[in-house]
């Protein structure tokens, strides 16, 4: 049987034709993106070390940043793993996959160094996209997906984000829109506590009342090494990025700025803003608002991050992220 290589990039349809041809791709060592519930993902088997090194050389993705593993079942995330630590996984994943939970544990042996950045650890989660799950099993393999976007940008929540990044190497399967919007929590699972090493939509009160468990923030840099997306720079537009705190900050901004300024705000604060782009803050439209912002060609973002953006800390992260307060770059879905 020949094999089968895309020399265009192209958007199809996720029939059922579609995905299983995608899955022989997959299984000849191509890689495919992919929607999940988070944000699409660029997908190759943890099996095929060209498929890896593919993703990487795609995306423009330092070696040092670990990828996702991701799996359509419990058994396959038992397969990556220390016996040992397959009761943790088993707790979680009933209380929270298929879901946009990624999970860091302790790897089993023989799993390839760059999915794991060559530490002792690997994250897995199950997403809950249908689309996600049936390449999985077209795949015949856990599948390895960091988000679909060149390294730097914000990542990618509709295909057309896919497309407008990664020119014309590989196929993308259209999921439509993603649900969430931004990219998974990932814990660190240890003996007696979860660490939070990105937030995401699932909180620590959700995850310490399912476990039981105490959860918290890592505490020094080391932690986060284990976690896709925490260093490097990630989430940015082309434009500058302004937190302001206050409407009344906010409206300063563009008053000293001018028309060409973008303001992203919670819903309900965009009636104050006129004579300028203004765009929707919440977890869902972030990402899809940067790139407009791009589109729109604008000067400069603000954005207004007030006392109700506490509750969102996944949101807040993204934001500071995007106006570089840290250097995160390459998250994974």
């Amino acid at each position: 049987m020949a094999s089968v290589h895309y020399t265009c990039l192209m958007i199809i349809a996720p029939t059922s034709e579609n995905i299983s041809i995608a899955g022989r791709a997959l299984r000849e060592g191509s890689i495919v993106a992919i929607p999940t519930e988070t944000v699409y993902g660029l997908a190759g088997r943890i099996d095929s070390e060209e498929a890896l090194r593919t993703i990487f050389a795609v995306k423009g993705r330092p070696a040092d940043n670990p990828l996702i593993v991701h799996v359509a079942t419990v058994a396959q995330a038992h397969a990556l793993i220390l016996a040992t630590e397959r009761s943790i996984v088993d707790l979680l994943a009933a209380a929270f996959w298929p879901g946009p939970l990624t999970i860091v544990l302790r790897k089993a042996p023989g799993l390839s160094d760059q999915i794991t950045a060559g530490l002792d650890t690997v994250a897995i989660r199950m997403p809950s996209h249908p689309i996600a799950l049936e390449v999985i099993k077209a795949a015949g393999s856990p599948l390895a997906a960091p988000s679909a976007n060149r390294s730097g940008r914000p990542s990618p929540t509709m295909a057309v984000h896919v497309e407008n990044d990664l020119g014309n190497s590989i196929v993308i399967l259209d999921g439509g829109p993603c649900e969430i919007g931004i990219e998974s929590t990932v814990v660190r699972a240890l003996a007696d506590n979860l660490l939070i090493l990105r937030p995401g939509v699932i909180s620590a009160e959700a995850l310490a009342s399912a476990t039981g468990m105490q959860v918290s923030d890592p505490t020094g840099a080391e932690p986060l090494r284990a976690s896709p997306g925490t260093r490097y720079r990630h989430y940015s537009p082309n434009a500058a990025i302004q937190i302001a705190l206050t409407v009344d900050a906010a409206l300063e901004a563009v008053r000293v700025h001018g028309a060409n300024t973008m303001v992203l705000a919670p819903p309900m604060y965009l009636g104050r803003f006129i004579g300028c782009f203004t765009g929707s803050l919440t977890e869902h439209d972030l990402y899809a608002e940067l790139r407009r912002s791009d589109d729109l060609h604008v000067d400069r973002i603000v954005v207004l991050c007030d006392d109700s953006l506490a509750r969102q800390p996944a949101l807040l992260n993204r934001v500071r992220k995007a106006a570089g307060e840290g250097n995160e770059e390459d998250a994974g879905t």
